[in-house]
């Protein structure tokens, strides 16, 4: 694997764990009970969101790195400058504004 290939697996895998962990964090949001009834159980639901999210991001990392070209991988990241912050911003804001 050259170089850009390993690179891009490394972009997947970063802005997949920041987008699902947020999605994940939303979504538990809705039914999740205050924080101060379950203050022993607070940390289960964390380990199994950034688990999970990075499981999302490894099978994004792989299939980003066995489906492009050092080409194409190259022209991603280039895009990479805009599509960091299009992901992670979004995704700090949200999580911020969730208690």
């Amino acid at each position: 694997m050259r170089r850009p290939r390993l690179a891009l697996a490394a972009l997947a895998f970063a802005l997949v764990v920041v987008a699902s962990y947020a999605g994940q964090r939303l979504w538990d949001s809705i039914d999740e009970p205050p924080l101060g009834t379950v203050l022993r159980q607070v940390t289960i639901p964390y380990y199994w969101r950034v688990g999970t999210a990075a499981l999302h991001g490894l099978i994004a990392g792989v299939a980003a790195a066995t489906a492009a070209t050092p080409a194409r991988a190259e022209a991603w990241l280039a895009r990479a400058g805009w599509l960091v912050p299009l992901v992670v911003v979004p995704a700090a804001l949200a999580m911020a504004l969730v208690p």
